[in-house]
């Protein structure tokens, strides 16, 4: 009577293609959504998102804030996503009211002790209360994000505050300090003076020093010192310096010359500037600290290559050797057994979402599926499949650069059909493989019934964050979401450890 027997899960809702799914279990489809963030989906507004992801916050606060505060700030500071967790994070506010977690949970990241709240950068503040102004009009700021805002704001440097004060925004950093008044440390007083003031100078990045260049530039034109051709020539002589003493003194974040790095080529012919650019790029604590994801780096690479720059082959070979540090080293991840990578190439995958602004990503599903599967194929020794109304091997050398590999891979859509038929898959690799990696949207027309991959370890890499899966869940399947450097990490673990993603979660010290 004590060891009875256990009831199957029967499939309990459907997909988005109209087959038989099974739900996440709501912690689980709360991280699913955080970590694949907001847009239109090819199958899903923003504002069903924004509904979908409410309904969760509520439905798990009311027994658990905690974990839902825990998996905000993972996502802002582990994962990287901003949106999504600013709005997650209004939706929780009302389950604060009261308690020592609000303060903290609206607090400031210390990005040393990996303690601290949501305010992973200062000007996460004034989305976050944006966001709030938006859905809650009239109202006036939560004692729980004015508390935690002070807070902020009184453990902020002068370069934060100069950086993040968001001068051209409806909601700026002045606004907020009016709101919640913070008393600032004796030194920090003419800093915060010189903010009110509007006076309070950005320094140290390259947007800031190539303006003022330009400004004075065109200040000698105008008073007729300089020739509007010379002003060109100094202007480019002006960038060069700006570049180099960012760059040589190390002044210079990783984004910041990721997103410069096609105006540092244009402008500057000097070896030692893009020789220190390239051992920039390469530093390996610099790219797990800048949380920059590989497709990032594989990005700066592409329009560069778009826009017709002349990229030299060594800056091509830093990024390469950069992309393959944004992720662990693979080499050793899987010391036994045959892995098979198999990324979904149907239609939905190569949807273009709209992000909240109404914009089109350039960066579709199977962009990051394409990207993630030459990742793993080169970096564990797999073969890559691809897979929509039937599946395909894609025969790649092992050889190639990442971005040759990816490339390659997405280039196959529509070769096998725009269908998703999961089925398809593991009647062609048919029991041959120990794990199995599915990069997909999860979105199939029928169930996949579990003897189809008996044994098998299966990686289920949903990057489109529905909600559902065809999987039927069990000890052998691994549920991980998104797409950044924290899945690979992940990856190394759950065959161990099939819950350490909602471990990592519950680690997280607020």
């Amino acid at each position: 009577m004590y060891n009875q027997t256990k009831t199957p899960r029967k499939p309990d809702t459907k997909s988005h293609e109209g087959g038989a799914s099974y739900k996440l279990d709501p912690k689980l489809e709360l991280l699913s959504i955080l970590a694949t963030g907001f847009g239109n989906q090819f199958y899903e507004r923003l504002s069903d998102r924004e509904t979908r992801l409410d309904n969760l916050v509520k439905e798990i606060s009311k027994k658990d804030p905690t974990f839902v505060a825990k998996a905000l700030v993972y996502t802002r500071s582990v994962t990287g996503q901003r949106s999504a967790t600013h709005f997650g994070s209004n939706s929780l506010t009302p389950y604060l009211s009261g308690n020592a977690l609000g303060k903290r949970f609206f607090s400031k990241r210390n990005k040393k002790s990996n303690t601290g709240g949501i305010i992973y950068r200062l000007d996460d503040m004034l989305e976050i209360f944006s966001c709030y102004k938006h859905f809650n009009p009239g109202k006036p700021m939560p004692n729980s994000m004015k508390r935690g805002f002070k807070m902020a704001l009184e453990e902020a440097d002068s370069y934060e505050l100069a950086k993040y004060q968001g001068k051209n925004k409806n909601t700026s950093l002045i606004d907020i300090v009016n709101l919640v008044h913070p008393t600032p440390k004796p030194e920090m007083q003419e800093t915060f003076r010189l903010l009110m003031e509007g006076k309070l100078k950005q320094h140290n990045t390259v947007e800031n020093k190539n303006t003022s260049s330009g400004i004075e530039i065109s200040k000698k034109v105008k008073e007729g010192k300089i020739t509007k051709e010379e002003a060109k020539t100094e202007l480019k002589e002006k960038k060069e310096e700006n570049y180099a003493e960012l760059i040589l003194e190390g002044k210079i974040g990783y984004l910041a010359l990721l997103r410069n790095l096609r105006n540092l080529l244009k402008n500057s012919d000097n070896n030692e500037v893009i020789d220190a650019a390239c051992k920039f790029l390469t530093n390996k604590k610099r790219v797990r600290k800048s949380l920059v994801f590989p497709h990032q780096i594989d990005l700066a690479l592409e329009m560069m290559l778009l826009e017709g720059a002349d990229v030299p082959t060594k800056v091509k070979k830093s990024l390469d050797t950069a992309y393959n540090l944004a992720i662990p080293n693979l080499t050793e991840l899987f010391p036994y057994g045959k892995t098979a990578v198999v990324y979904d190439s149907s239609g939905s995958m190569t949807f273009q979402s709209a992000n909240i602004n109404g914009k089109r990503s350039p960066k579709a599903p199977l962009k990051k599926a394409a990207l993630m599967a030459a990742t793993l194929g080169k970096g564990v020794d797999a073969e890559i499949f691809h897979f929509a109304s039937t599946c395909r091997k894609v025969d790649y050398n092992p050889l190639d650069s990442i971005n040759t590999i990816s490339n390659l891979c997405r280039s196959k859509a529509g070769e096998v059909g725009i269908g998703t038929n999961f089925d398809s898959v593991f009647n062609k690799l048919n029991g041959r493989f120990d794990r199995v990696f599915i990069i997909t949207d999860l979105q199939g027309d029928r169930l996949l019934e579990k003897w189809k991959y008996g044994n098998t370890h299966i990686y289920s890499i949903d990057l489109c964050g529905y909600g559902s899966t065809v999987f039927k869940p069990g000890e052998k399947v691994y549920q991980l979401f998104g797409y950044s450097s924290e899945t690979y990490e992940l990856i190394k673990r759950v065959e161990v450890d099939p819950k350490a993603l909602l471990k990592d979660v519950e680690s997280i010290v607020i």
